[in-house]
């Protein structure tokens, strides 16, 4: 292939044709947060799910080794368990990249799929022996930093669908998450829409681990917002996360409600500097 301002047809077709970010290798972690607080937190029509006035909160942290449309690259999220009517997955509150393919992949999930996504000065995804670490951050803060001890769950009665899983028998998962997409005009935001997307994972190893966490925030990155009011555990695993369809559940018609929508979505799409003149910063 070469540099060229024309792309063939036949090459065009192939943009993220069978998007994956395949081999990740890394934790997933599972906590409780209150509910009042979780649904501040989440635009409406979307209702978090919650049983006993908790709400699951969700965070990863992974090196996507072999993403098909980009080099590899890291990635770290948070979100929370939410519905739009029978659709329920994740409602992710930020999502942060590093690494080499770190710009496409926050670019492709952005305009295609509506994921919150930024880039970040660094992610760290570390283990040795039965003992690993995860950590994010942005602009000097240490966005999230989460400990794990490999061999159990924080809470004995927690469990998952992949558990057992092999390379050689490996477990499949059904998995969403609850996305907006929309249009930036002169008159602000515009045309939005809730999308589903479908979004399975194969996992070829899991093991359960015990995990402490702790969030904190800068200016653009409300990640401390979130409290944890339970650690339920966490798994370190090697999985591949596909892209098996996206579909728009819900277009909102009125535009104070796109308003009130981007009041919840903003932070994580974007940093304070574009609200301000006064936005400065030399190193």
């Amino acid at each position: 292939m070469q540099a060229s301002y024309f792309i063939a047809a036949e090459d065009l077709g192939n943009f993220m044709k069978g998007g994956a970010m395949n081999w990740q290798y890394g934790i997933q972690f599972y906590g409780l947060t209150n509910s009042d607080k979780a649904r501040s937190m989440v635009p409406p029509p979307l209702e978090v799910i919650e049983e006993n006035g908790e709400t699951i909160f969700y965070a990863y942290v992974v090196n996507i080794r072999e993403p098909t449309f980009a080099p590899w690259y890291m990635e770290g999220g948070i979100g929370l368990m939410a519905k739009l009517g029978d659709k329920t997955g994740v409602y992710f509150l930020g999502l942060q990249l590093s690494g080499p393919g770190a710009l496409m992949g926050a670019f492709s999930g952005r305009e295609s799929s509506g994921l919150p996504k930024k880039l970040c000065d660094r992610i760290v995804v570390d283990r040795t022996g039965d003992t690993g670490r995860c950590i994010i951050e942005r602009k000097g803060v240490r966005l999230l930093d989460i400990g794990i001890k490999i061999g159990q769950y924080n809470d004995p009665g927690f469990s998952q669908p992949q558990e057992g899983c092999t390379r050689a028998q490996p477990i499949v998962t059904q998995g969403g998450c609850l996305l907006h997409k929309y249009r930036i005009g002169a008159q602000g935001f515009s045309d939005m829409e809730i999308v589903f997307y479908n979004s399975p994972s194969r996992f070829y190893s899991w093991e359960p681990a015990t995990a402490s966490i702790a969030l904190e925030s800068s200016i653009d990155d409300p990640w401390g917002d979130i409290v944890i009011d339970k650690v339920l555990g966490a798994g370190w695993m090697v999985s591949d996360n596909m892209v098996s369809g996206m579909d728009t559940i819900y277009r909102y018609e009125d535009p104070i409600a796109i308003t009130r929508a981007m009041q919840n979505l903003f932070a994580g799409r974007y940093d304070q500097c574009t609200l301000t003149r006064e936005h400065q910063q030399y190193e």
